[in-house]
């Protein structure tokens, strides 16, 4: 202030000096030009009305001096210049004032930046002064209102004391009545209302933060999800002196959230999201379902699906993978394998495309997996019977032409031997001929035979009754080392074949199980009746859905490995060593059953022995079906068994396991599966309490069905046990490998076959 004072001062003593010198000579603008000093001492007071009246002061002085100054100029010329001077004294006083406006407007501004700074901080708590903000009621209310997210404040031991405007606006409710807590049951979702209570009581219990999702009713009804966090305010002795905590409305990402979840869940495939900046994977449900392996484990690492690729197939998956991503394409498309939990191997086919920035580099990757295993297996067992059949046809032409030069080659053999001219060293010759031309018509007939062009004469049959009949024949050809035994069902209904290429085909069956016991062994025919539907069909190319008549031959032999039985029905092919075995038994067996309308199914494990059964369709006449209708009838409906239990599948094939999934399933039981007996045994102990074991007999792991369900009634004593086989119970039990009063359903088996069983067990178990 005093140097403002000091600039009036020395304008005025400027004005009059330059008077009082105007005053004494006769100049005129010069001493008009002077008064600007007095001017721009006036403006640096930073007075704008001393500014103007200085300038007033200034105009009036010139204008005096006009007539109290020295003669000695000509009046024009001085009054001239006095009038420019005055022109310029405006112009400068007027450009000053304008100056001092703008500096006394920033000046303002400054100043009230400076009080809007102090009362921030004001605002802000600090680590001395946590209640800094609800000193200042009125400042702290005004910027809580403006905030469009619901916050609240609470004293020390939890009584809510202040709710911001953004509450009331939502729930149309005075902001009194919702502090007074009197409208809260019927703000918060009914089935949300103890589960708040209760996180807020722990929260003010246990003096900490906390977080809930729970759903708030609007001020139209409509109940919306909101994000509910909580933190206390203590001071600097770490006490506890206000609560304050806020609401953020998330019910739209919610629904969306929800809305994805539920789309990813609809599709069978296994789908991810890599987000490769922050390298973290997200996985959808359809990995478990897949592969058996939970969602939390697949995304705990992105390298979790890179640890489960087939070692084989790792680098060229990853190859395929990083050069999508570097090479600036968008989509991959690619087949791997893949191991699942149970240890058994996927055949995977993935899609998946890039998301990019805006430079192009891979920001995220989205990929889904189809499990086509089944698929290629079907596949190639519809490849292995359109290659039979392939081979078939070519075999049907060649034995067809074969027949007709062996036709000559037989009658000119005959002729020689008729030729009385032949002398006694020809005459073996002829006999050779005549062995090697008959050996190859036989030859030719099981070529005919796989072909399915060999001449058939069908009829109606008992083929419980030609079995018997056949019984020496096989007894003759097999030796007394192996055991013999015959099992055949009751009622059989009749079937449409050629009873003397039947004979031949299970003579041959006979003749293989014999050379597969080079020991002593069993030999075990059976003969019994099953209805196939449309489930068994899918894991049998060439099945069809029906009633059929079943003929297994079972041995305890040396069994096949699973190469051996992908080219068991093939022409030719034989393990037998060279000149005991023409490869053509089972190519004949699987051609003559084939003509007649049925199929062929082989079982076997290496060391376990081998069941071929042989399935011929029951015939449309009703009189033929008479044995079924009364099979039937108790079977209909979905009768409870054993209650709406809990089942534990165990079986090591995947597609006999998801078949028996769909089955139990369908009669109402909830279902647990594993491939193997240590996965079956974890799952037990995990479970409370489980109703039936359902297990095949023979797995891959070392541990077998028995032994399993041994282990398993250690864990719960009362639990229920079926097995499953390939194998016939009958050949199960000559190989010692279940006890008498087990229960066995033989492969393949439909649902009322399962039906049946279990109702068996519900007899047994009611009747002990």
């Amino acid at each position: 202030m005093q140097h403002r004072r000091v600039f009036k001062v020395g304008s005025i003593f400027g004005a009059l000096l330059i008077l009082l010198l105007d005053a004494a000579t006769p100049l005129g603008f010069t001493h008009g030009d002077l008064y600007l000093l007095s001017i721009i001492l006036a403006a640096l007071s930073g007075n704008r009305r001393f500014l103007i009246a200085m300038t007033v002061v200034s105009i009036v002085f010139i204008i005096a001096g006009s007539f109290i100054s020295a003669a000695g100029l000509p009046f024009a010329y001085w009054a001239s210049n006095r009038t420019i001077s005055i022109l310029e004294i405006c112009l400068i006083a007027g450009l000053c004032a304008y100056i001092m406006r703008r500096i006394h407007g920033l000046r303002d501004d400054i100043n009230a930046l400076a009080v809007s700074r102090q009362t921030l901080q004001n605002l802000i708590p600090t680590p001395d002064d946590p209640l800094a903000p609800f000193q200042h009621p009125q400042q702290f209310q005004l910027f809580a209102d403006a905030i469009p997210q619901i916050i609240w404040t609470a004293t020390s031991d939890g009584r809510i004391d202040y709710i911001n405007r953004a509450l009331d606006q939502f729930t149309g409710q005075s902001r009194e009545t919702l502090i007074a807590g009197q409208l809260l049951s019927t703000l918060i979702h009914p089935d949300d209302l103890s589960q708040l209570r209760a996180r807020w009581l722990d929260a003010v219990q246990h003096k900490d933060s906390y977080d809930l999702e729970c759903r708030v009713r609007r001020h139209d009804g409509a109940w919306r999800w909101h994000l509910l966090q909580g933190a206390p305010v203590r001071d600097g002795d770490g006490n506890i002196v206000k609560w304050s905590g806020s609401a953020i409305d998330i019910h739209d990402i919610r629904v969306y959230a929800e809305r994805f979840e539920h789309v990813t869940k609809a599709t069978v495939d296994a789908i991810s999201d890599w987000d490769i900046q922050a390298d973290q994977i997200w996985w959808n449900q359809g990995v478990t379902n897949l592969f058996g392996y939970s969602r939390e484990e697949m995304m705990a690492k992105p390298s979790s699906w890179t640890e489960r690729l087939h070692p084989e197939d790792r680098e060229q998956a990853l190859a395929t993978i990083y050069q999508t991503l570097n090479s600036g394409r968008e989509r991959h498309h690619y087949q791997y394998r893949f191991v699942r939990k149970d240890g058994s191997i996927a055949i995977v086919q993935e899609h998946g495309f890039v998301i990019r920035d805006k430079e192009g580099v891979a920001i995220r990757l989205i990929a889904g997996m189809t499990d086509i295993t089944q698929k290629r297996q079907l596949e190639e067992q519809l490849s292995h019977a359109q290659r039979l059949q392939t081979v078939g046809e070519l075999t049907g032409g060649v034995a067809h032409d074969f027949n007709n030069l062996l036709t000559v080659i037989q009658g000119n053999a005959e002729l020689l031997k008729e030729d009385s001219t032949l002398n006694a060293d020809q005459q073996p010759l002829v006999d050779m001929i005549n062995d090697a031309s008959q050996r190859a018509a036989d030859l030719v007939q099981r070529l005919l035979a796989f072909a399915r062009k060999q001449p058939l004469t069908p009829k109606a049959t008992d083929i419980a009754s030609l079995i018997r009949d056949i019984q020496p024949l096989v007894r003759q050809a097999v030796p007394e080392r192996i055991t013999i035994n015959l099992i055949t069902e009751p009622e059989l209904p009749m079937v449409t074949i050629d009873p003397p290429q039947f004979e031949s085909a299970v003579l041959n069956l006979c003749l293989n199980a014999r050379d597969a016991m080079p020991g002593q062994g069993k030999l075990l025919l059976e003969v019994g009746h099953c209805e196939l539907d449309s489930d068994n069909t899918e894991l049998h190319a060439e099945a069809r859905a029906g009633h059929y008549v079943t003929i297994s031959v079972s041995d305890t032999g040396t069994g096949m490995s699973a190469d051996v039985q992908a080219r068991a029905f093939d022409p030719f092919f034989t393990t037998k060593t060279y000149g005991q075995g023409s490869g053509l038994g089972l190519s004949m067996v699987y051609g003559f059953i084939r003509q007649s309308g049925g199929h062929v199914s082989l079982y076997s494990e290496p060391d376990n022995g081998t069941t071929v059964r042989m399935y011929l369709p029951v015939g449309s006449d009703p009189t033929t079906l008479s044995g079924l209708s009364s099979r039937q009838d108790h079977l209909s409906g979905n009768d409870v068994v054993l209650g709406t239990g809990k089942v534990l599948l165990v079986e090591d094939e995947p597609l006999v396991r998801h078949y028996a999934e769909k089955q139990f399933k369908a009669l109402g039981f909830e279902t647990l599966s594993a491939a193997n007996g240590s996965d079956a045994l974890t799952l037990m102990q995990q479970t409370d309490h489980v109703d039936l074991l359902f297990t095949d007999v023979m797995m891959g792991d070392g541990m077998n069905g028995p032994e399993l369900a041994k282990a398993a009634k250690k864990l719960q004593p009362d639990l229920h046990v079926l097995f499953t086989s390939g194998y016939t119970r009958n050949a199960m039990l000559r190989q010692g490998r279940l006890q008498p009063d087990t229960h066995l359903l033989s492969k393949p088996w439909r649902r009322d076959d399962l039906l049946e069983k279990l109702k068996a067990m519900q007899q047994d178990s009611a009747g002990s």
